[in-house]
């Protein structure tokens, strides 16, 4: 969906504006205003929040098939609401969330074996290294001609980050169509930052933007993921995006706060919304 261009900011092109995208971005100042915008993405949070409780009660569905992201839909929801049936979704084949983002359907994800990691709906999911294997998929795009985007997500970053260095490198050497979305904890220090060291060390002086991003925030994460997407899309290049999740903060509690603010708020609607959504899983499951 197009966005409000007086609300969101132009997506850099001059190499000088690039290499200084290493601070943290206002969610309110340019967040959408449209109310489809916004609902659509409530609408993602609480059907994400619905389908994995429904996982984490099911007493047929064993509890090791899935990672659950209940409190942390905010990243998934954010960074895939402008991703295209081309676009690919790299992250692990045990992400409930991410699975569901991408289109696997209620009834298999809440099935007793679990969804095939294989099917063809929600692109190749690789567990163990994210990064490098979303750069050989953006790098056959690029060679193909495609406007096909990836992006590739460490829910869990390991402690050595030295296994990103060359994909990182290779990616903003090629100028691939990825977005690469690191999910952690919030910082500890004020300075936001400083939240991507080890990270920034990888990226400085190689024109990589480098953002944080409060990942609690589904409004802020979308906005700076359609900027990354849009960049790669249009043959900019890659973008890393650090978000900092909290988890004593809900993200939909949040986003309900924000769409009452803006008076776009509509309890009628969400109720109804909730029931459709519970009849589809009610449906999937009992099918």
């Amino acid at each position: 969906m197009p966005s409000n261009s007086s609300q969101t900011r132009k997506a850099p092109s001059d190499k000088s504006e690039v290499s200084d995208l290493r601070t943290p971005l206002s969610p309110i100042a340019e967040a959408p205003s449209q109310a489809d915008t916004l609902r659509r993405l409530y609408a993602g949070l609480l059907r994400s929040r619905l389908v994995q409780e429904r996982a984490q009660s099911a007493s047929g569905l064993r509890a090791s098939n899935y990672d659950l992201r209940l409190g942390h839909e905010a990243v998934i929801v954010g960074v895939t609401a402008e991703l295209t049936p081309s676009d690919t979704m790299m992250s692990s084949s045990r992400d409930l969330a991410a699975l569901l983002a991408r289109g696997a359907p209620v009834g298999a994800l809440l099935s007793r074996n679990g969804v095939d990691a294989s099917f063809a709906w929600c692109g190749p999911v690789i567990p163990e290294d994210p990064f490098n294997a979303g750069v050989g998929i953006a790098l056959a795009h690029k060679l193909e001609q495609k406007r096909s985007v990836v992006v590739a997500l460490y829910a869990q970053p390991p402690s050595d980050l030295n296994g990103w260095r060359d994909a990182l490198m290779v990616a903003t050497k090629h100028k691939l169509p990825i977005l690469f979305v690191v999910e952690r904890g919030a910082a500890s220090s004020t300075d936001a930052a400083s939240h991507l060291h080890p990270v920034s060390y990888m990226v400085r002086g190689h024109n990589l933007p480098a953002i944080v991003v409060d990942g609690s925030d589904v409004v802020a994460v979308w906005r700076v993921a359609q900027e990354g997407v849009h960049r790669a899309r249009n043959g900019v290049g890659p973008t890393l995006i650090d978000c900092r999740t909290d988890p004593a903060r809900d993200p939909l509690a949040q986003l309900e706060h924000y769409l009452r603010k803006r008076s776009v708020w509509d309890e009628a609607w969400r109720r109804e919304l909730e029931s459709e959504i519970a009849a589809a899983i009610a449906d999937a499951t009992a099918r």
